[in-house]
């Protein structure tokens, strides 16, 4: 049912604000459907990028022709250390800094990590094989570095034309950084728990647990 509520939310979101509002949409591989994904660039001017499945011809056509593409590493995700919070009270600042003191000596303590493999991608434009979707589409597929085994990798499709391979595997990270508060108030919050078929109930529900948990947000970042 997903599929189906989503590009209904999309026709009325772009209804609503115009064009040119919302300019990707970056969904998961259950969302494929190549009719709704090659409406959305044409008539609301959203380019998609998603995964592409195993079992699509279109897997099979993009990784046939990676011999022939032009590689590039991937750069490592960049760890950013966290911001100090404001007004956090001096003997909350002393225990944190000997906390971490603490955890310094105990990596120290262990052996060392084997450093992750590294992976490369490529990308082809011009892709016309899918036979439901009806706009070209630029594929970047994904392996790890020394690899020839197309289960061990990945792709992704947009249907944007002349985006360098890193910037789309870039912009495809963002998504699980979007749904993990989704996660949390799912899973943690019960706002999908509901218990009443009234609407003004439910709407109550989300609403108050939405507040509460922008609360609890707000007392983490400044009392913390």
């Amino acid at each position: 049912h997903e599929d189906t509520v989503l590009w209904k939310l999309v026709d009325q979101f772009v209804g609503k604000v115009g064009r040119g509002v919302m300019k990707w949409l970056i969904l998961d591989r259950g969302f494929i459907d190549g009719p709704a994904i090659s409406r959305c660039k044409p008539e609301h001017q959203v380019d998609v990028l998603i995964p592409i499945k195993k079992n699509m011809d279109l897997w099979t056509d993009a990784w046939a022709l990676a011999a022939q593409g032009q590689w590039e590493l991937l750069p490592e995700p960049a760890t950013v250390a966290p911001a100090p919070v404001p007004q956090r009270p001096e003997k909350i600042v002393r225990r944190e800094a000997k906390r971490q003191k603490t955890l310094a000596q105990r990596r120290d303590q262990e052996p060392p990590t084997p450093p992750r493999p590294r992976q490369e991608v490529c990308a082809f434009e011009g892709f016309t094989s899918w036979s439901s979707a009806s706009v070209p589409l630029e594929v970047a597929l994904i392996r790890t570095v020394g690899s020839n085994d197309p289960n061990d990798g990945w792709a992704l499709l947009t249907t944007a034309s002349a985006v360098p391979p890193v910037r789309m595997v870039e912009r495809y990270r963002l998504r699980p950084d979007i749904e993990e508060p989704h996660r949390q108030l799912k899973c943690f919050y019960d706002l999908s728990d509901f218990r009443s078929r009234s609407l003004n109930a439910i709407t109550a529900q989300i609403v108050f647990i939405l507040l509460a948990y922008t609360l609890r947000q707000w007392q983490l970042w400044t009392l913390q």
